[in-house]
């Protein structure tokens, strides 16, 4: 009977575990959040920047942000860098952006994570790619911002900071931030410039993501 009776508890342990889990990771309701994206700045330090416009409406209606960012910047040297960044607190809004570059025809022929240190925080990991295509190289560093400052190059990290705001009847909102820049020469002095301009527009990101 006593075994029967420990059965009966680890069933019961496992449906009540798998009913929180349901509960966590269910999807958000249906209505958007808005979120200030003016914040982020045109003209940061040396770096002055123009809109780009809308993404492509097969991405929209795959994502669903509630806010997104497409956005160039060029730097003082005249090259420039590609700014996006795609928020919400849908789970289909996240992913790794892995798959849609290697959907555009580009070949990851490197991947590794650095740190830069934004203006008055503490340091912040990153994904760094380095993509070729017909020739053509270029660096992308991405990562995900959540509620409460908390950045990651994790996409599982990420998706748990979700649930657990979820859990905690918290504001469960978060941001894909990825940066693009050509290489011109040297993919070394292309990840320097892509750090740089992070690194002046992470706080404005947080502001603006009111996160």
């Amino acid at each position: 009977m006593r075994s029967l009776d420990k059965r009966c508890l680890g069933m019961l342990a496992v449906l009540l575990g798998a009913q929180l889990a349901l509960w966590v990771v269910r999807p958000a309701p249906g209505s958007s959040i808005a979120l200030p994206m003016e914040r982020i700045p045109l003209r940061i330090a040396d770096w002055r920047g123009r809109d780009l416009g809308p993404f492509d409406r097969v991405t929209l209606n795959m994502l669903r942000p509630d806010a997104y960012l497409n956005r160039e910047y060029v730097g003082a040297d005249g090259l420039p860098a590609h700014l996006a960044i795609i928020c919400g607190h849908r789970k289909t809004t996240f992913h790794s952006p892995g798959f849609c570059l290697l959907g555009g025809g580009w070949n990851i022929t490197d991947k590794s994570r650095l740190q830069f240190r934004p203006l008055g925080g503490g340091p912040i990991t990153v994904n760094r790619f380095l993509l070729n295509r017909e020739g053509a190289e270029a660096v992308v560093l991405y990562y995900y911002l959540a509620g409460h400052h908390r950045a990651t190059a994790s996409w599982v990290a990420h998706q748990a900071y979700l649930a657990w705001d979820r859990a905690h009847r918290q504001r469960a909102v978060g941001a894909l931030v990825r940066l693009t820049v050509p290489v011109e020469s040297d993919p070394s002095a292309a990840t320097r410039r892509g750090i740089d301009l992070l690194r002046l527009l992470h706080p404005s990101l947080v502001s603006a993501l009111s996160i």
